[in-house]
C-alpha cells in the first residue's frame, strides 16, 4: 500500500499541468510519510545518535519499538548506551508521553518535544508523521541552490497536542522524498532544521530515510545526527507500551 500510494502520486505530480491532476492534501501527506518511514512490518529499530556541540561530541545507542492498537500509535525509546543512560525509557501513547529511569519509582509525564539525546526530541527520535497530525497551509515551487525546482510545503498542526505546531518541508517533486524541513516552536520562531539524507531501499523495495541531521537554529554549532543501524520485525508484548508496566513491582 505504501509503495502504491507513492507511485500514483509521483505520476500525478509529474503530469500535473498537462493532465490537471494534483494530489489532494492527504495524498501528498501520505506520500511524504511513505518516503521517510519503513513499512509497518518493521516494529523494532536500533539507532545511533551523535550529538555535536562547540564543546563536546557524545554518542548514544537507542532501541525504538512501535505498536499500533485499535487505530492508535505507540512508541517506546530505550537507551542501550552509554552505560550511564541505560535503563532510561521514553514512552509515547495516544494520551501522553512518559519518562522513566532507574532512579524513579513511577513514570512521569513529559512532552513530545523533550530532548532525548542532543537535539533529538521524543517526536524526532520516534519519527514525526505528517498525515493526521498536520494540514497543508500552502504549497509552492521554489528553486534550490543548484537551480533545480523543488516543492515547498507549509504544514500546520491539527491541534496543540502535536509536538511542533508548524513545519516547512522541501520536497523532491519527482520522487516525493522530503529533503529538508524547518520545525517551528510554538512562538513561531524556527527551532530546528532537519536534513533527510541517505535514503535506503530494503530487499523488498521499501524505501526509508536512514540518516537525518538536526541543526539547532537557536544555539549555533549544535548538530545531532541519527542513523538507523538495524530494522527488524519482532514479537512485542503489549506490556512494553503500558506506562504502568514501567514502575517496579511493589
Amino acid at each position: 500500500m505504501k509503495k502504491w500510494i507513492a507511485l500514483i502520486l509521483v505520476g500525478g505530480l509529474a503530469l500535473g499541468v498537462a493532465a490537471q491532476t494534483v494530489p489532494s492534501d492527504d495524498e501528498l501527506l501520505a506520500a511524504l510519510d511513505a518516503a521517510r518511514f519503513l513499512d509497518p512490518d518493521v516494529n523494532t529499530i536500533r539507532v545511533r545518535i551523535v550529538s555535536k556541540t562547540p564543546d563536546e561530541v557524545r554518542e548514544a545507542e537507542l532501541l525504538l519499538r512501535f505498536r499500533e492498537a485499535d487505530g492508535a500509535d505507540f512508541a517506546r525509546i530505550d537507551f542501550v548506551a552509554p552505560l550511564e543512560l541505560a535503563g532510561q525509557v521514553y514512552l509515547s501513547t495516544p494520551d501522553a508521553t512518559y519518562f522513566f529511569g532507574p532512579d524513579l519509582e513511577f513514570p512521569i509525564k513529559t512532552s513530545a518535544t523533550a530532548e532525548v539525546f542532543g537535539d533529538s526530541a521524543v517526536a524526532q527520535t520516534s519519527g514525526i508523521r505528517f498525515l493526521g497530525k498536520y494540514t497543508i497551509a500552502e504549497r509552492r515551487a521554489v528553486l534550490a541552490t543548484d537551480g533545480s525546482e523543488l516543492l515547498e510545503v507549509d504544514l500546520a498542526a491539527v491541534d496543540y497536542t502535536v509536538a511542533f505546531q508548524a513545519i516547512t518541508v522541501r520536497v523532491d517533486p519527482v520522487t516525493l522524498r522530503p529533503l529538508f524541513a524547518t520545525l517551528y516552536a510554538l512562538s513561531g520562531l524556527p527551532f530546528y532544521d532537519v536534513t533527510y539524507s541517505d535514503y535506503t531501499t530494503r530487499e523488498n523495495g521499501d524505501v526509508y530515510v536512514r540518516t537525518q541531521l538536526i541543526a539547532n537554529r537557536l544555539f549555533l554549532g549544535r548538530e545531532t545526527t541519527s542513523e538507523l543501524l538495524e530494522v527488524v520485525a519482532a514479537e512485542l508484548s503489549a506490556a512494553l507500551f503500558d506506562p504502568t508496566s514501567l514502575a517496579p513491582a511493589p
